[in-house]
């Protein structure tokens, strides 16, 4: 990999007030203004110390929006994580100790010998350059289908990624194998020793492909929601609530078909809608107070699930808020005046609930 200088990119600004009708529940309709840029193909969205915001897209290429007054500039690149287009993106976090550190983390999908692999990696921010730092963990397993590679840092300041059975047989879905399974990491790449598995990052397993990790605030517990497989005119994605060591069956099971050692789902989605989860936060402001809201690419949904911190596993409301109205979406994120981000492939919006 080489070392990448930020660079300035103008982009067009879409000035434009859009009004969506959700597909369920609210008697009101959400708001939902384009913040300046367009992208082709992003992925993830993250913030700075400083209010900026970050958007990565799959080439590698990431983006930064500098507050200006009440809105965004137009977006300038900030990073190219992708080695000019010799790695792919698959998942992206900022170091909550940002300001001290300058890290941010990306897992990023080469091709080694013919095989897709996966590798852990952070990078540094130092007098405007944004600079490989170190590989934290090299050829994870990968795949051109269902790689997973979804990165965050936990309220236990531990780094947690998600990895996909990348498409292998049935039989090399395992743990020891780290196919399908939630990792968890110190922030400088070791194993701690508290994890599920002794001497590994394993922390749980039996996923398909991972796309969205969060935690309820108020509870502190982990939610992972994965992309499940085809059903009749959609997908069989399931909520996750993880404990360490939990096993959630695939490829053997998934969602509501689980069996004796497996965990059950807290909701899933079923035969006539397709999810397809990629980002998820829960809000904690404003009217979606204590909802968990994720971006889904299947039908191009922003679906808003309500539960309690006191029963976290009692759904009281769900609501597909849009449905296909921005196309694909990718990323979801609460921002600090009480608004909620949403990122689709093309565009990111401002919306307020």
């Amino acid at each position: 990999m080489t070392m990448f200088a930020r660079r300035s990119l103008p982009a067009a600004v879409l000035s434009v007030f859009l009004w969506a009708v959700p597909g369920t529940a609210p008697a009101t309709a959400q708001e939902a203004k384009p913040l300046p840029g367009s992208w082709i193909d992003a992925l993830s969205l993250a913030s700075l110390p400083d209010g900026s915001l970050l958007v990565a897209q799959r080439s590698g290429l990431v983006d930064r929006l500098v507050p200006d007054g009440s809105g965004y500039r137009s977006p300038e690149v900030w990073a190219d994580l992708g080695d000019n287009g010799h790695s792919d993106l698959l998942g992206f976090a900022v170091d909550p100790d940002f300001l001290s550190s300058g890290y941010v983390y990306a897992v990023l999908r080469t091709v080694v010998d013919g095989v897709p692999v996966a590798h852990l990696t952070r990078w540094r921010d130092s007098a405007g350059l944004v600079v490989l730092n170190k590989v934290l963990a090299d050829n994870l397993p990968s795949g051109t289908d269902r790689a997973g590679g979804v990165v965050k840092f936990g309220p236990d300041g531990h780094l947690w990624v998600g990895i996909g059975d990348g498409g292998a047989p049935a039989a090399d879905v395992t743990p020891t194998n780290l196919r399908g399974v939630l990792l968890r990491y110190n922030p400088d790449g070791s194993v701690p020793t508290d994890n599920a598995l002794p001497g590994s990052p394993v922390w749980a397993w039996g996923f398909r492909d991972p796309g969205a990790i969060t935690w309820q605030p108020a509870t502190g517990k982990l939610f992972v929601l994965d992309r499940g497989p085809a059903v009749a005119q959609g997908t069989n994605d399931p909520v996750d609530i993880v404990a360490k060591g939990d096993n959630f069956g695939w490829p053997k099971y998934m969602a509501r078909d689980y069996g004796r050692g497996t965990t059950p789902p807290l909701t899933y989605c079923s035969s006539g809608h397709s999810w397809v989860p990629n980002g998820a936060a829960f809000v904690t402001t404003g009217d979606w107070d204590g909802s968990l809201v994720f971006a889904g690419s299947g039908k191009g949904n922003l679906i808003r699930l309500t539960l309690t911190s006191k029963t976290p596993t009692k759904i009281t409301f769900e609501d597909e808020v849009y449905t296909g109205e921005f196309g694909a979406l990718m990323d979801v994120a609460p921002a600090s005046d009480g608004s909620v981000l949403l990122l689709s492939r093309e565009k990111l919006y401002r919306i307020v609930p």
